[in-house]
């Protein structure tokens, strides 16, 4: 992981930024070339793709999560970490629980993110 990267400072932005629902603060997380994975990519592009490779191709699938969740809101359970990135695992306003494995540039921001659900 990004030394210069406090994976503490980074969960607490990473979450206040999903809750403020600002999707361009949301989206600087994450690396131009990011590669997103998640079971709801697939529901959403009707199984057109199962993943994203782009920041410009998450921008509508985050912002569509917006519209269909005006009350989302998540909250931080517990962070784990190794050298490539961490894993956030959080709560979401209905109780439901992911977690989102990220693996961290030198810049910090995520190049590689996989989103597991308990539901």
């Amino acid at each position: 992981m990004n030394f210069m990267t406090n994976p503490a400072s980074f969960a607490a932005t990473w979450i206040a930024d999903w809750n403020s629902h600002d999707v361009e603060k949301i989206l600087a997380h994450y690396a131009q070339d990011v590669i997103f994975h998640s079971p709801k990519v697939a529901i959403r592009t009707m199984a057109a793709k199962t993943f994203f490779t782009s920041r410009a191709e998450i921008r509508p699938y985050f912002s569509f999560a917006f519209e269909i969740r005006p009350k989302l809101q998540f909250t931080l359970v517990k962070i784990c970490q190794d050298e490539k990135g961490m894993a956030l695992i959080y709560h979401d306003e209905t109780g439901a629980t992911a977690t989102e494995l990220m693996d961290l540039n030198e810049q910090g921001q995520v190049m590689f993110a996989r989103v597991l659900y308990d539901r």
